[in-house]
């Protein structure tokens, strides 16, 4: 009875840890591709879109996922090759996000949106690999 909110603990602490990870990445993308006026403008935007791609946009590649998902059933077809789109479209999220959101250019927001989408590969990949590793509860 006492720990039964520990898995919502963690995941919020977890949560707020990537959110702050996430930030730090995009506002040192942002001030060595753009310029250190448009970073310092844009913190809030950074801070939100460091939460959308932590949160909501695992979330809206789940739901795609699981709509391609459906086309793997069909008998006629070899494989479900929709489902190799899915990395791609939180891609183009990602880089539609960041351009819209931090107003720059089309060549930066590709950089950026590159880099946050390698360092939430490392974030999901890596990070949670070496708590386990070391004995933290995920």
């Amino acid at each position: 009875m006492l720990f039964q909110a520990e898995a919502t603990l963690m995941f919020i602490l977890w949560l707020v840890l990537a959110t702050v990870i996430v930030t730090l990445i995009i506002y040192i993308a942002v001030l060595l591709i753009e310029s250190k006026t448009k970073a310092s403008d844009k913190k809030f935007l950074i801070i939100l879109l460091a939460f959308i791609c932590v949160l909501v946009i695992p979330l809206v590649l789940g739901v795609i996922s699981q709509v391609f998902g459906i086309f793997s059933a069909i008998p006629w077809s070899d494989g479900n090759y929709l489902m190799l789109l899915v990395p791609i479209i939180g891609f183009l999220i990602i880089l539609l996000l960041s351009k819209f959101l931090l107003d720059v250019a089309w060549d930066n927001a590709l950089w950026i949106s590159l880099l946050t989408l390698f360092f939430l590969f490392l974030l999901y990949t890596l990070i949670p690999g070496l708590a386990s590793f070391l004995g933290f509860v995920i």
